[in-house]
């Protein structure tokens, strides 16, 4: 992800101020180095919209050629068929009204903190209970993943591990005793009992009846 967001393409007029895309006449590059952004050259390009949709598209390929890993692009504005284009070849489109290097720190900030929402969305959605210290004993903390994500059911969350994961004791901290254990935990040979931690959430331990 980082040097995804360390090159960035500027929109630019013949005055070389960002401008919207059917009116620019050549983008900029900015790279991210150690001792800040640097500009590229000025890349000529000026896109004809009056043509039919494979015309704009050919057009805005040529275009791309010059890109190499940049999928950032900066401008003040951008529709139609060519947004369409940027967007479906994966770009992340920013429109700014006005341009100084400060705004690519703060696209920049603004990536890296949409991607550690991503990664601990990601996180808590494949997390599975977890295995303690002790081999065979988990603990899975419902209660965090429902925070984030309630339309994920505590039937969906665990049944997976109960069906298909041998272990000794599973933990489980709740808000309440999800419904479904009374009738799907027997089938399952599986029974539970609730610990008093002193807190304000329920402690469920799951274990294999043959275990007690």
């Amino acid at each position: 992800m980082k040097e995804k967001i360390n090159v960035m393409a500027v929109f630019c007029d013949d005055t070389n101020r960002i401008t919207r895309f059917d009116a620019m006449t050549h983008f900029v590059f900015y790279s991210k180095a150690e001792s800040g952004w640097r500009q590229s050259d000025r890349v000529p390009f000026s896109c004809d919209l009056s043509g039919g949709l494979a015309s704009i598209r050919e057009n805005i390929s040529q275009m791309l050629g010059a890109f190499n890993d940049c999928r950032i692009i900066i401008t003040q504005s951008i529709a139609g068929i060519p947004y369409q284009i940027f967007d479906r070849s994966g770009f992340i489109i920013c429109e700014s009204e006005t341009f100084d290097l400060e705004l690519l720190d703060a696209i920049q900030a603004d990536l890296l903190r949409q991607d550690a929402e991503i990664q601990e969305d990601t996180s808590l959605l494949v997390k599975t209970p977890e295995e303690t210290d002790v081999p065979g004993y988990y603990l899975f903390d419902l209660t965090q993943l429902q925070k984030k994500h309630p339309e994920i059911s505590s039937k969906k969350a665990l049944l997976p591990f109960l069906k298909e994961t041998a272990f000794y004791t599973l933990e489980v901290i709740c808000d309440h005793i999800p419904p479904w254990f009374e009738q799907q935990l027997p089938k399952m040979q599986l029974q539970y009992r609730i610990e008093n931690k002193n807190d304000s959430t329920q402690h469920v331990v799951i274990t294999h009846v043959a275990c007690e």
